[in-house]
């Protein structure tokens, strides 16, 4: 057994995203202060804990359940990963098994010891395909999870996966463990009745208003719990969350539009925390029946929209156009991928040659951050003769589910940040995962993710995620719109905000100064 107890941090910092982490600019910030709450307003609604249950999560899910069940390995600010739950990670030299070390003495919020057994209890509930077919499929060269001892869990792979280190680190659902015995008898309740052994327990929860969290009195850690009580609070209109954080209604206004970072940027009484992520906001296109079935009409789709205008007029010029999922600051980024660019007389040529009429359902959502482009790609298509009927749906499992399912044509969606490219593509583009939410089913993107996922050679991934990128740009199953690129305005008090990787804000490693 070859130990990595070194190479966890190489390994989940070769495999991490050369993001960048843009943090407001002036002197260091002064020792953590204890005490004291905060209040987080956010667009969405947190969804629930159980990841059988909410299917795919939210941010605002993400850094709730962030609060309530902490990572076996944490990234600084480098991307270097730092022991948590976990205190090592080992591999045999075959790469094909990997046993994970618990830090002794954990407990879980509700006085449980925090065992190898729980563990391993739910990843299998995870791999289970009965359960949930597509996160048995993301898994799917994961074979099995088994308590060796009581600090011991055991994970026998298939075969040899590039990216298995890194879920130890990654800032998902998937991987919030509860004790065995409550993921087994809470029932449907287990969405909405977390336990956990992370710093925070969910001590209220106000259907469409907020959801309240105060200290865990068995966290392992509590040098690291500063805030007494946190409240992530419901609030889907932008400007009222903008005017609740210049009054001091609010400490932290997640999500602001680009005119109102603009205009926070020059108020010396409010903050800006910027992060450019490796993900990128997207139009996903269900390729499976006519006429997005047809690549021309695909590439017509793309050809059609003018982005430049996009960032202009939805973004306030806020941020950058996306030509792959992976940045400019990605070393996985690959340059020059033959995206379309804007090229109306190109888009009525394919559409001339496809020979047939088009009409096509835009899924959107009624807030100005989905309702402004989707009214805008309605009015682009229409110029070279595409027909849009634009479909609001509310946020949250009804949005999802009908993605989730392939009763969509196209939808305005979203590439996520996560700790490794494997992860954004094996499970969302292999014609085989369950989530494939587009059906495309092309044997070149096959190869390049099988690859990519498969081959421990960076240079060989780096390749294989590539070619992935150009054969993505020639079959747009999806198209790219804007990188993703994430905000959070606070008040002057609030400190300790560490890079909003993934768009989430760590709030359990915040403090703040008395009011």
């Amino acid at each position: 057994m070859r130990c990595i107890r070194e190479l966890v941090g190489l390994t989940v910092g070769a495999f991490a995203f050369a993001l960048i982490g843009l943090q407001p600019c002036g002197a260091a910030e002064p020792a953590p202060r204890d005490g004291g709450s905060l209040i987080m307003a956010t667009r969405g609604q947190v969804q629930g804990f159980d990841p059988l249950t909410t299917r795919a999560a939210n941010r605002e899910t993400t850094m709730a359940g962030a609060l309530v069940f902490s990572k076996f390995f944490t990234l600084d600010e480098q991307g270097k990963s730092i022991p948590d739950l976990a205190t090592s990670l080992d591999n045999s030299p075959d790469g094909l098994t990997w046993q994970l070390k618990l830090r002794p003495g954990v407990k879980f919020s509700n006085g449980a010891p925090f065992t190898a057994r729980d563990v391993a209890h739910h990843f299998q509930r995870i791999l289970d395909p009965s359960k949930n077919q597509a996160f048995a499929a993301a898994l799917g060269a994961l074979k099995e999870a088994v308590a060796i001892d009581d600090a011991t869990v055991e994970f026998r792979l298939a075969y040899p996966w590039a990216a298995f280190p890194s879920i130890f680190s990654a800032d998902s659902y998937l991987f919030w463990v509860m004790p065995a015995e409550h993921e087994d008898s809470a029932g449907p309740d287990l969405n909405r009745r977390p336990i956990g052994a992370g710093p925070y327990v969910m001590t209220e929860w106000k259907q469409d208003d907020s959801i309240t969290f105060e200290k865990n009195p068995n966290y392992w850690n509590p040098n690291a719990q500063h805030l007494d009580k946190i409240v992530i609070r419901f609030l889907p209109d932008p400007t009222a969350r903008f005017t609740a954080v210049k009054t001091g209604d609010i400490d932290i206004f997640y999500e602001p539009l680009g005119k109102q970072v603009i205009e926070a940027r020059n108020d010396k009484t409010l903050k800006v925390m910027e992060y450019t992520g490796t993900g990128a906001y997207t139009l996903n296109i269900n390729t499976s029946s006519p006429p997005l079935d047809d690549v021309r009409v695909r590439q017509a789709l793309a050809y059609a929209l003018d982005r430049n205008v996009e960032l202009k007029v939805a973004y306030d010029g806020v941020g950058y156009l996306a030509s792959s999922f992976w940045g400019p600051g990605s070393e996985w980024n690959c340059p020059d991928v033959g995206y379309p660019e804007y090229n109306p007389e190109k888009a009525k040529a394919l559409l001339k040659d496809y020979g047939k009429p088009v009409k096509v359902v835009l899924q959107s959502q009624p807030t100005p951050t989905m309702t402004i482009p989707a009214q805008l790609y309605q009015s682009f298509w229409q110029k070279v003769g595409i027909e849009t009927e634009i479909r609001n749906i509310q946020g949250g499992p009804s949005y999802i589910s009908p993605v989730l399912r392939g009763d969509y044509q196209i939808a305005l969606w979203e590439v996520a940040d996560v700790p490794d490219p494997d992860f954004q593509v094996y499970q969302a583009f292999f014609s085989k995962s369950g989530g494939n939410l587009t059906r495309i089913n092309d044997p070149k993107l096959d190869e390049a993710i099988e690859t990519g996922r498969r081959n421990l050679d960076i240079d060989v991934r780096k390749k294989a995620y590539c070619d992935f990128s150009k054969e993505m740009a020639r079959q747009m199953p999806i198209m790219l719109r804007i990188q993703s690129i994430y905000f959070a305005i606070t008040q002057p008090r609030v400190h300790g905000i560490p890079p909003l990787r993934r768009g989430v804000v760590r709030l359990n490693e915040v403090w703040v100064d008395p009011k």
